[in-house]
């Protein structure tokens, strides 16, 4: 049985391994190899990187890192998994099983696409979904934008500090705005349109416009999927780990939830903003949390005995 079994290889399940394999705990990192940091964007942003750092990169560089600690690896999809009567936990995974006195759960989002041919590869070049990551590269680029909600309206409209040359996109009949978010697009100039997306003229490095199924064309250098995300909370579900109504997991300001030996980092728990600098922040307060609940009686402050 391993001290810690963390489920997601991303900035916060691997900040959350280093810190625990410095507490010399056995750590097994248990890593699907998808999400947000699979994709072949370059973070500028993230401290330490003065030409930026492609979040692939950053996540070879941390597995290195925690390895050099002796956190274990294991590529594979957690299947399911399950408390152990107080023992622990278990994750079951390709037909193996594997135990751990506590689970950090960073199994992050998914994000929604709009839905176009091979639009996975366009992700991190030409297609963004976070205009704090990505927006400072419209500066001065037709920017089409797909969303349907205030939340899309109102980061369509942030996006004039960059560019004015903004088309918004809307599934037809889907448009579900606020009156005074429709007149703020129409009022500053936000091209305001129905239609669904068929395909991207261009190449994922550089893209000259998208289609409509109505063969209407809009000439494009970026676009952004503002449609939101599904939290992958089906693992914390497993453990009956109380989530908010949004599906992501409720957690402290430490990372505890609402099950003794569970600890949510990253973008599953929406804690703070869904960037890299915030993941790797919550991975490893969720560590720091995980390893003092692993402490024996006398080690820890009377009021927590």
């Amino acid at each position: 049985m391993y001290d810690c079994l963390i489920i997601g290889g991303g900035p916060a399940g691997l900040s959350a391994a280093i810190y625990m394999g410095r507490f010399l705990r056995s750590v097994l990192v248990l890593d699907a190899g998808h999400g947000r940091s699979s994709f072949e964007q370059t973070n500028d942003n993230y401290l330490g990187f003065p030409e930026g750092v492609k979040v692939r990169e950053l996540r070879s560089l941390g597995r290195r890192q925690a390895e050099r600690f002796g956190v274990e690896f294991r590529d594979c999809a957690v299947d399911r998994m399950e408390r152990l009567n107080g023992r622990g936990f278990c994750a079951h995974a390709n037909e193996s099983s594997y135990e751990g006195r506590t689970v950090i759960l960073c199994t992050g989002v998914r994000d929604i696409w709009p839905v176009l041919p091979n639009i996975e590869e366009y992700v991190g070049k030409t297609l963004f979904w976070c205009i704090t990551c990505d927006g400072f590269r419209t500066r001065d680029k037709r920017v089409v934008l797909f969303g349907g909600d205030d939340d899309a309206a109102t980061t369509a409209c942030q996006f004039q500090v960059y560019t004015k040359k903004i088309t918004f996109v809307t599934d037809p009949g889907k448009l579900d705005c606020s009156d005074e978010k429709v007149q703020d697009m129409e009022s500053h100039g936000i091209a305001m349109l129905e239609g669904v997306p068929d395909r991207i003229e261009g190449s994922p490095d550089r893209i000259e416009a998208v289609y409509l199924k109505d063969g209407r064309r809009l000439e494009a250098d970026v676009v952004f999927s503002l449609l939101g995300c599904v939290p992958n909370n089906r693992l914390a579900l497993d453990l009956g780990v109380e989530c908010t109504p949004g599906g992501y997991i409720r957690v402290d300001s430490e990372g505890f939830s609402s099950v003794p030996g569970v600890f949510a980092a990253g973008d599953l728990s929406k804690m703070h903003s869904h960037q890299v600098v915030s993941a790797a922040h919550e991975g490893a307060e969720a560590a720091q949390t995980a390893n003092y609940y692993l402490y024996a009686g006398y080690q820890k402050l009377p009021e927590d005995q």
